[in-house]
C-alpha cells in the first residue's frame, strides 16, 4: 500500500507545487536511480523557495544522500529563491528553463541569495522529478493534451476576469 504523509500545505498554488516537488524528491532520494544518487552524494545543503509577498516558504535539506522537506523558512539556507508572487513561482518552476530564472531576476520577478551554482545543480536534479511516461500510455497522453489545453485556456480566462474584477 502506498501512502502519502500528511504535510502542512497552504491553499496556495506555489506551496502545493513545492510540497509535491519535495515529496517526489524524497521518493527519488530513496530510489535506486544511480544518476540521482550521484547528484545527492556528498552534498550537505538546503534550498529555500517561496514568496514573501504571499507568505509561502518551503525548504529542502539534502544531507549526504538523504532528503527532507519543511514548510516555513530555513535558518541559513545555502540558496534562497523568493518569487514576487506565487503564480510567478509556479510559472518559472514548471517552465523548466534555467535562463528564465536569470531573466526573472533582471525583471525583478524573483530574487536569489546564496550560492547561485546550486541553481544549476538543482536543475539537474529537477530533471528527474517528472517520471517518464511508459510507452503504452503515451497515446492516451496525446489524446488528453487538447482537453488540457482547453481547460488551461478557460482557467486563464477566468483568472483574468477575476483579476480584472478585483482591480476595480
Amino acid at each position: 500500500m502506498f501512502t502519502i504523509p500528511v504535510l502542512n500545505i497552504k491553499a496556495n498554488p506555489l506551496d502545493a507545487l513545492l510540497a509535491v516537488v519535495g515529496y517526489r524528491l524524497s521518493m527519488l532520494a530513496k530510489s535506486d536511480n544511480e544518476e540521482v544518487a550521484e547528484l545527492l552524494k556528498e552534498r550537505k545543503l538546503s534550498i529555500q523557495l517561496g514568496s514573501d509577498a504571499d507568505g509561502v516558504a518551503r525548504y529542502y535539506v539534502f544531507d549526504n544522500g538523504s532528503f527532507q522537506q519543511y514548510a516555513g523558512t530555513a535558518n541559513e539556507p545555502s540558496l534562497s529563491i523568493d518569487f514576487k508572487d506565487s503564480m510567478t513561482g509556479v510559472k518559472l518552476l514548471t517552465g523548466g528553463d534555467v535562463s528564465a530564472f536569470m531573466t526573472a531576476i533582471q525583471d525583478k520577478e524573483m530574487s536569489m541569495e546564496g550560492d547561485y551554482s546550486l541553481l544549476m545543480w538543482f536543475n539537474k536534479l529537477a530533471k528527474h522529478i517528472v517520471p517518464e511516461v511508459p510507452e503504452e500510455y503515451k497515446p492516451y497522453v496525446q489524446k488528453a493534451k487538447p482537453y488540457v489545453y482547453k481547460a488551461q485556456t478557460a482557467a486563464n480566462h477566468l483568472f483574468g476576469v477575476v483579476k480584472h474584477k478585483l482591480n476595480m
